[in-house]
């Protein structure tokens, strides 16, 4: 990434890699070295004398798309692909402050406390989850039904997840906690997300982990205000 201020654009282009590659580098060299080490170590197999292989193991590529560009804020989505036994791939968020370079936290931008927002994601969760499952009746037996809701903690009984706060016996087990700083922000909304991964076998019945808040439903600051004053501003009007 290039900006006018290198000193920042340095900085976000080093805590995008450390997102990416986990670790799995030497945070001292330089990202280009970085990147290279990454490749080797993905796709150069010594061991057995084959060289360079063209499919590799472990962390095999990455993407990132734009979703914020603008005030001040940049926010991506970077995915990653893995190959193992099997392939899979994971989409993740990060937002910057482009003046500074600095990542931000959702604390830095919206004016909700985090208790507020976590009951609201408790409550939307558990609304799409039970809407998984009336959906799986018509396409799932009972044995990947029951194994789904167990994956998820769903208690039939109240019909929602059961989340590691809410109150109940201790032997019951609870869903992880949604993560508030596994957020990203577009044009009109905060999307903030919850996954949940589903055995390999029944990853097509993982429901959408996006859940949207239009900035007219939270309370933007900072840097975000001003992109929730122009989403305002060029709302569309309803037809009467």
């Amino acid at each position: 990434m290039q900006l006018a201020d290198a000193v920042a654009a340095e900085r976000i282009n080093r805590r995008i890699v450390a997102l990416v590659l986990d670790g799995a580098t030497n945070p001292k060299l330089s990202v280009r070295q970085q990147l290279r080490q990454a490749e080797r170590a993905c796709c150069y197999d010594s061991e057995n004398g084959l060289g360079w292989n063209t499919v590799g193991q472990g962390l095999t590529g990455c993407d990132y798309s734009v979703l914020l560009n603008q005030q001040g804020l940049l926010s991506l989505e970077y995915s990653q692909e893995f190959t193992g036994a099997y392939s899979w791939e994971q989409a993740l968020h990060v937002t910057f402050d482009l003046r500074t370079g600095n990542q931000l936290a959702l604390a830095d931008l919206v004016a909700d406390l985090p208790a507020q927002l976590t009951r609201r994601m408790h409550g939307a969760i558990s609304r799409r989850f039970g809407e998984t499952l009336d959906g799986m009746h018509d396409e799932a037996d009972s044995t990947d039904i029951a194994t789904v809701a167990e994956c998820f903690s769903w208690d039939w009984a109240a019909k929602r997840v059961r989340f590691q706060t809410d109150l109940g016996p201790t032997e019951e087990s609870r869903a992880s906690e949604p993560d508030l700083e596994s957020f990203a922000l577009t044009p009109h909304e905060v999307r903030l997300y919850y996954e949940r991964m589903l055995p390999h076998v029944m990853l097509n019945y993982e429901p959408d982990n996006a859940y949207h808040f239009p900035y007219a439903r939270v309370q933007p600051r900072g840097l975000l205000a001003p992109v929730a004053a122009k989403a305002a501003a060029t709302k569309k009007p309803k037809v009467k």
